[in-house]
């Protein structure tokens, strides 16, 4: 009798350290800096929002997530632009859209179209 009481709490033991070597559940370290950025695009402050993503591009490197936010932030300029244009404001509409094309260099929509309209716009 002795031996099985022995015997099962070796056995116990050894499920209680095989329980505390499992690995810990994975900690998504960029989170905070995303939801920060995400509060600087709501809150329009798209200057900021871009030094938060270039800190952020250096810690994460090729995660998607930093990616999308960086359409995103370049969305922004790109509205901002276009509202500059609609105020007649147009070395702000550049100064937006000029943000937006070196967050986005090949975009379709960023190239010759929207410096044509630009320069119509000067005229």
């Amino acid at each position: 009798m002795k031996s099985f009481v022995l015997r099962g709490l070796a056995f116990g033991l050894a499920l209680l350290l095989a329980a505390c070597q499992s690995a810990p559940a994975p900690v998504d370290t960029l989170a905070p800096a995303l939801q920060q950025i995400e509060q600087s695009l709501a809150q329009a402050k798209l200057d900021s929002a871009r030094e938060q993503l270039a800190a952020l591009q250096a810690q994460a490197g090729q995660d998607a997530r930093v990616r999308q936010y960086q359409r995103r932030l370049a969305d922004a300029y790109m509205q901002q632009g276009r509202e500059a244009l609609q105020r007649g404001d147009l070395d702000a509409a550049a100064r937006a859209i000029g943000q937006a094309r070196s967050l986005l260099p090949d975009a379709p929509a960023l190239g010759s179209d929207v410096r044509q309209t630009l320069e119509q716009a000067r005229q």
